[in-house]
């Protein structure tokens, strides 16, 4: 769904230079309502990642180090290396040293998905119903162990539990509007004819059919781009749940908001012990990357919002716009962090939010975009189409009932 919804504005910004965040603020109504709106909305879902990731990563350095102590000790290291941690995602993004650090994350976390697939042929898992799980949608429920062991996991509403993994994987508005930004460096179609500063107005496009054909062309990096990272986030999720349900549901066992990936290390230790070293070193990189990517995607996602609409934006230095952009991530995740014990309550709002219910408002607003400045021959075909409105009405819904239910909780 969320492969789809991210590839239909990845074509729209290849076909017409422009960020479809920027062709937003001409929707009916007061202009540039809907850029400010998912700009806002996005930046305000900043800093519960922000202090929901570092929190997982700091539970991850005690479980490396074998830290021990009590649950209160565990809770205040797992706070301090998450400070760290967001100290020095900051520096480092202030300093604009990512590049080698992407290419060695891509590097680790791509050994970590063969070995993650590999485990998954291993554990042997009763295949015919991963098909049916995969493919037969149905509401889950938690098994009655679950009830008894883990209360605390069991009070979580089944469909608030939903709609936070189903806005954790893959990510949501806040991650897709800077990824889209770093297009401009790739420079794909009529991209390159285009800085993102302001709306320049529509550039005529030639309906010829060698024209038509050159900017399907076009479409090919977009496809490879958005088709083989979403793959991965496919067959990751794939694999972790088809090995969380061979592995760990005979056990009967859940990870702990304080130690929470001991247990998924039994998913490649099934090959040799050794592998445990392995699989800490990917996943710690592979949140570490996380949070430091994240930083420069906000930044990014912060610019693709507000340039285009905000003079004062436009006319502010870059580098004290990012200054703006992590001096105000850091200063909103460090409250969150200190102030909340489990990581996954942190991100809950935010993962609902921006990462499920705006992603099918997205699709709709796509639509609305494709029809309203492409040409008939460039415009979405009906395959397509029909695929963005299912995207957009199931994740709409999700959203919307997840929202409800986390709403009514909270009084």
């Amino acid at each position: 769904l969320k492969g789809i919804q991210v590839y239909t504005a990845a074509r729209h910004f290849t076909l017409t230079g422009e960020h479809p965040v920027t062709h937003w603020g001409q929707f009916p109504g007061p202009r540039n309502w809907v850029p400010w709106t998912v700009g806002i909305v996005s930046v305000l879902c900043y800093p519960f990642w922000l202090a929901g990731l570092p929190m997982f990563i700091g539970t991850t350095i005690n479980w490396i180090f074998g830290i021990a102590g009590s649950e209160a000790e565990l809770l205040f290291y797992a706070r301090l290396w998450g400070t760290l941690c967001i100290l020095l995602a900051v520096t480092l993004t202030w300093l604009q040293s990512y590049g080698a650090l992407e290419k060695v994350q891509t590097f680790l976390v791509g050994l970590l998905l063969l070995s993650i697939v590999a485990a998954c042929f291993a554990a042997k898992p009763d295949w015919l119903a991963a098909l049916a799980g995969t493919f037969v949608p149905k509401v889950p429920d938690y098994a009655p162990w679950v009830k008894d062991a883990y209360p605390k996991v069991a009070e979580i509403p089944v469909w608030i539990a939903i709609g936070t993994f189903l806005g954790a994987i893959g990510g949501g508005t806040y991650d897709y509007i800077g990824y889209l930004g770093c297009f401009r460096e790739k420079k794909w179609g009529l991209i390159q004819s285009r800085d993102g500063s302001k709306d320049s107005g529509l550039l005529p496009i030639d309906e010829s059919p060698e024209n038509i054909r050159r900017g399907k062309r076009w479409l090919l990096p977009a496809k490879i781009d958005v088709g083989v990272g979403f793959f991965c986030v496919l067959l990751f999720t794939i694999c972790f749940l088809t090995l969380g349900a061979a592995m760990l549901h005979p056990q009967e066992l859940i990870p702990d908001s304080a130690d929470p990936l001991k247990h998924q290390a039994e998913f490649v230790t099934q090959f040799h012990p050794a592998m445990k070293y392995f699989y800490q070193l990917g996943i710690f990189m592979a949140f570490w990357g996380t949070i430091y990517g994240a930083y420069e995607i906000y930044i990014r996602t912060a610019e693709e919002c507000f340039r285009p609409i905000s003079r004062r934006v436009r006319e502010m230095p870059k580098r004290k716009f990012r200054l703006i952009v992590l001096i105000y991530c850091a200063a909103g995740a460090l409250p969150l962090l200190w102030l909340m014990e489990n990581p996954v309550k942190i991100v809950t709002p935010a993962a609902i939010i921006g990462g499920v219910f705006m992603c099918g408002l997205w699709c709709f607003l796509m639509i609305w975009t494709d029809r309203h400045f492409l040409p008939k021959p460039l415009q979405m075909g009906r395959t397509l189409l029909a695929l963005t409105v299912v995207s957009g009405t199931v994740l709409t819904v999700l959203g919307l009932k997840a929202l409800w239910d986390y709403a009514v909780g909270l009084f």
